[in-house]
């Protein structure tokens, strides 16, 4: 088991507000490229003295050009998110450490897969869902994303875009606070009436502790196999856990 991991230098490429409570963090490598799978997070180190290192899922496919994508939720009285949209800025220096993480595609597979995002718990799925509309363009793929307002619909135009491009995906948007929305309620209690029965189906599910166990628990009612639903809780938790457990990434503060 591998008990070290490297290092790679990157600089902050672009910086915005994509929520109310969300910035995207874009940065570029500045040597060797991070290598990862999709479904991977890392640990970043702004590298500021009270902001300690703190483990966010990798938002995008792996690109050629190295660059990466992260999704930061700001938490109350966190150091680390509250520097990334309060202080960090474009052209300064990152580190991330990685990759981890097992929420990744199964080789071999086939047959329709489920992705459950909510939150910044869409970077990780999001990335799956990349992944498998280029790789494999046969397998029917659905992604769920969970939000409060319309304003926390992260990634909708460019999702809405990929799901264009590709007939194997279907992308469904789900506000739990608007009732106008065209999909308004919480994704565990729509699943069924979202997507039938789940015999046979990859389920992946990132987000809160709650979104997590509760999808769980419904997709396994809809015939998923234990085996075939893989999970990554986001926690607001400043304390890192150990790797190769369910670690906060994209959650932490």
């Amino acid at each position: 088991m591998q008990t070290t991991w490297d290092t790679y230098d990157h600089r902050v490429e672009a910086l915005r507000p994509v929520s109310p409570v969300v910035r995207e963090l874009v940065l570029a490598p500045t040597g060797e490229h991070l290598p990862y799978r999709s479904g991977q997070y890392v640990m970043l180190d702004v590298r500021r003295p009270g902001a300690p290192e703190r483990a966010y899922s990798l938002a995008d496919a792996p690109r050629p050009d190295g660059r990466v994508r992260l999704l930061v939720t700001r938490y109350p009285a966190g150091p680390t998110s509250g520097w990334v949209h309060d202080g960090l800025r474009v052209g300064d220096e990152v580190s991330l450490t990685g990759p981890f993480g097992t929420m990744t595609l199964s080789p071999g597979r086939e047959g329709p897969v489920l992705l459950l995002g909510a939150g910044s718990g869409l970077a990780p799925v999001g990335a799956l869902a990349q992944t498998l509309v280029s790789e494999q363009p046969d397998r029917p793929v659905v992604l769920c994303f969970s939000g409060r307002t319309s304003a926390d619909a992260l990634d909708r135009d460019r999702l809405e875009r990929l799901s264009r491009r590709h007939w194997q995906l279907r992308y469904l948007c789900v506000l739990t606070r608007e009732p106008a929305a065209p999909l308004h309620g919480r994704v565990p209690a729509m699943l069924g009436d979202l997507v039938g029965r789940l015999t046979g189906w990859e389920v992946y599910v990132a987000g809160s502790e709650g979104f997590v166990r509760d999808c769980r628990a419904s997709a396994l009612a809809l015939g998923a196999a234990p085996a075939m639903v893989r999970t990554e809780e986001f926690f607001a938790d400043p304390v890192p856990r150990p790797a190769g457990e369910t670690l906060a990434s994209g959650g932490a503060a």
